[in-house]
This record gives C-alpha cells, structure tokens and sequence, in this order.
C-alpha cells in the first residue's frame, strides 16, 4: 500500500494504491479456499481497505 499521484480530468491528486493500481487488483476466492494476503503499509497513517 501507497500513496501515488493519479492524475484525472486534469488534477493530480494523491491516492491510496495497492501494487501501484487503483483500483487494487481484484482477488476472486470461493467459500472454503484459504488465502495468505501479506499487505505491507508504507503510507504514514493507517489505512482500511475494504
């Protein structure tokens, strides 16, 4: 997770990304798989992702 300026209809801005994409990549699971997601934080505060 990290901060990298996006830039939008003309206005960079910030923006919280995961590997480098915003949106985050997609994660597809079926009831019953096991996941290990290891989430590394270098943004200075904390962050929820939902």
């Amino acid at each position: 997770i990290q901060l990298k300026n996006i830039t939008r209809l003309c206005q960079t801005k910030p923006v919280v990304t995961i590997n480098g994409q915003f949106p985050g990549p997609k994660i597809v699971a079926r009831e019953g798989d096991r996941l290990i997601v290891k989430v590394i934080n270098h943004v200075s505060n904390n962050v929820t992702i939902h």
